[in-house]
C-alpha cells in the first residue's frame, strides 16, 4: 500500500501490514510484529498500529501525531526531565533522544512484553539517560517524587484509548508531578464528540485554563496544559525552531507548528497568560 512520505503510518486500520513476525501473549492480549519491505509494525492483535518503526531511520516519527508531540520540547524553557506514560514501540523515546542527548528520559509501561517487545524489535534506547518502569500509569505517578519537565500521556489498549487517560484524579496527578513550567501533553481521538467535550472540561479544571489544543491529521486531538503560564511565543522563533528541530528528525515539524499557531491564535497571540518564551 502506497502512504506518501511523513505521513505513511496515520493511525487506523490498514489492511496489510506485512508479515507476522513474532506473536506473543500476556494478560491483556496479543501483541504482534509485523514486517514489509521499510517498515516493522507494532499491533496489539489487530490491524490497528501502535507503532511504526524504519530500522534505517530509527528516530524518524511516521505517525503525524507523535511528530507534533514533539513541539512539546519547544513549549518548555529548558526541559530536561520527559516521561513518557505508554511506551509501545519506544516512537517517542527514540525521537526525544535524537532531538537532545541531554534530555533524561523515563518510560512508563503496564505490560511487560510490550517492554520486551521494544526492546527487542523497536531499538529502545539504551544508556544512563534512559529507564524504561513496568507499572500502571497511576501506580507510577503516586510514588514519584515529581518535577518533571514534560508529560507526555498515550496511553491506549487493543480497543483505543485508556480511559484513566482523560480522567480528572488522573489528570490532577500529572499536573501534581510537573516542574513549575512543566508541560503535560496529552493525546486522544477525537471521534466522540460528547466525550471530548468531557474531556476538554476535566483538562481546563485541573489546569485552570491553560490549555492550548492542536488537531492533527489522522483524527488525533493534541492537548498540551501548561503547569505555570501559558508560554508567550514569538511567532517567526517558534517556527524557527520548529524548523530545525524537524530538519533533525527528518519530519516536517514546522506545518505543526504552524497549525498550532492556526488553531490557537488569539490565545498565543494575544499572550493573556504570561510565561516563558522560545528564544
Amino acid at each position: 500500500m502506497h502512504r506518501p512520505l511523513f505521513f505513511l503510518c496515520t493511525p487506523g486500520i490498514v489492511s496489510e501490514l506485512g508479515d507476522l513476525v513474532y506473536r506473543t501473549t500476556d494478560a491483556d492480549g496479543e501483541i504482534h510484529v509485523y514486517e514489509d519491505r521499510r517498515f516493522r509494525y507494532l499491533t496489539f492483535g489487530n490491524a490497528v498500529e501502535q507503532s511504526c518503526f524504519d530500522p534505517v531511520n530509527p528516530a524518524q516519527l511516521q505517525h503525524v501525531y507523535t511528530q507534533a508531540m514533539m513541539l512539546a520540547l519547544l513549549l518548555h524553557p529548558e526541559p530536561r526531565d520527559v516521561v513518557l506514560l505508554g511506551l509501545g514501540g519506544g516512537s517517542l523515546a527514540r525521537a526525544m533522544r535524537a532531538a537532545d542527548r541531554r534530555l533524561r528520559i523515563l518510560g512508563v509501561e503496564r505490560r511487560a512484553a510490550v517492554i520486551d517487545v521494544a526492546k527487542r524489535y523497536f531499538d529502545l534506547p539504551k544508556g544512563a539517560r534512559f529507564g524504561v518502569i513496568c507499572a500502571e500509569a497511576d501506580v507510577f505517578l503516586e510514588g514519584d517524587s515529581g518535577g518533571r519537565d514534560l508529560i507526555l500521556a498515550d496511553l491506549y489498549l487493543a480497543e483505543g484509548m485508556h480511559p484513566r487517560q482523560l480522567a480528572t484524579d488522573f489528570l490532577a496527578l500529572c499536573r501534581a508531578r510537573l516542574s513549575e513550567s512543566g508541560v503535560l501533553v496529552v493525546n486522544q481521538w477525537a471521534s466522540e464528540y460528547q466525550r471530548n467535550r468531557q474531556a476538554l472540561g476535566a483538562l481546563h479544571e485541573v489546569f485552570e485554563g491553560r490549555l492550548i489544543q492542536l488537531h492533527v491529521q489522522g483524527g488525533n486531538i493534541l492537548t498540551f496544559g501548561f503547569n505555570g503560564g501559558l508560554p508567550t511565543l514569538r511567532r517567526d522563533d517558534f517556527f524557527a525552531d520548529a524548523q530545525a528541530l524537524g530538519l533533525r528528525l527528518g519530519v516536517p515539524l514546522q506545518r505543526q507548528a504552524r497549525n498550532l499557531w492556526r488553531q490557537n491564535a488569539e490565545v498565543l497571540g494575544v499572550g493573556r497568560f504570561r510565561g516563558h518564551r522560545v528564544l
